[in-house]
């Protein structure tokens, strides 16, 4: 089993901020981790996944702090990009996407 990670580090300036993933070849998203890095945690925000395409494929809506999904499975090829929105404080999170191939 090969896993692929993305892992960036991004500041919300403005309420939203993003990170594009190197071109997928085939695997299925099995973890998300974005985190906001200040202490205490308490920047709300939202987060998707959209494609090449421009088409959303994952919302995880609003939250406060951390967002550890590792109970997707979702089939990737390609690149995407996972978007931070509506950030209610200037913030830098640390975003992982692990993929496994």
């Amino acid at each position: 089993m090969t896993v692929y990670e993305h892992r960036a580090v991004v500041t919300v300036s403005g309420g939203s901020t993003g990170t594009t993933t190197l071109s997928v070849q085939g695997g299925l998203l099995q973890n998300v981790l974005i985190r906001a890095l200040t202490t205490p945690a308490t920047t709300y925000f939202r987060a998707d996944l959209t494609d090449s395409n421009n088409i959303q494929r994952v919302n995880w809506g609003y939250h406060t702090g951390e967002i550890n999904d590792h109970g997707i499975s979702f089939p990737m090829v390609g690149t995407y990009t996972l978007n931070i929105t509506n950030a209610s404080a200037v913030d830098t999170f640390r975003i992982i996407l692990g993929v496994r191939e």
